[in-house]
């Protein structure tokens, strides 16, 4: 995910209205801090969701120390369930960022729906669906199983990506031109996601096993994907 380094200035828009872009691309959220805590998130939690570096990038955006790159922007917004421009907002009780006020239930992003949609389509056709899973959740698994669970998912996620290798890409689906441009570039980046992120959650879970034959099974596995 790219950080952008660009520092930002105090605002001068109407309060309420979205910050608009700073010099360089970067998007001051002052919301951000807002919607993590009422989210129940922690700095750290929600830098390992959204896979940045540190979260000392999360903690500068949110003082305003620094514009936010509009990619990490929108992931962000997802991971939060809100809108884009929720998180470019001063939120009218911002400052009551220790019990806010309940609300209706959060927004749920179109990326949500994809992976849900994804999610039972590939349960019901394959009995797995690993592939809508977000990279995160699936670390998560990786770190508590044992490297036969790490065999297990990484052998459901091929079945997985090669039914939607005949389902969606052999059958001319992302060419459709009446696909929404939000659906096509999801389905892309699941499809891309073979077999690059099994091989790096292979090599996570081989550096941590301490035993030989979780090691040389692990080892196979990645030579085999290759």
């Amino acid at each position: 995910m790219t950080e952008d380094t660009q520092e930002v200035s105090s605002r001068n828009g109407p309060v309420g209205e979205p910050e608009p872009p700073r010099r360089g691309g970067g998007l001051p959220l002052p919301g951000l801090k807002y919607w993590r805590v009422r989210r129940g998130l922690t700095q750290a939690e929600l830098t390992r969701r959204a896979a940045l570096k540190s979260s000392s990038y999360v903690f500068r955006v949110e003082t305003g120390r620094r514009g936010c790159h509009p990619e990490t922007a929108r992931l962000l917004a997802d991971l939060l369930g809100v809108g884009l421009e929720d998180l470019r907002r001063e939120p009218a009780d911002a400052l009551d960022t220790k019990a806010p006020p309940e609300s209706p239930s959060p927004r749920i992003s179109s990326r949500q729906v994809h992976q849900a949609y994804l999610g039972i389509f590939l349960q019901a056709a394959v009995g797995s669906a690993y592939a809508a899973m977000d990279e995160w959740e699936m670390r998560e698994r990786f770190e508590r199983g044992t490297w036969e669970d790490a065999l297990a998912i990484v052998r459901a996620r091929k079945r997985e990506a090669e039914f939607l290798g005949e389902a969606i890409g052999a059958r001319g689906v992302l060419e459709n031109p009446d696909l929404p441009d939000d659906v096509r570039a999801y389905l892309e980046g699941v499809l891309g996601s073979f077999p690059d992120l099994d091989m790096h959650l292979l090599a996570m879970a081989r550096r941590r096993e301490p035993s030989e034959e979780g090691h040389e099974a692990l080892t196979k596995a990645m030579r085999d994907l290759l």
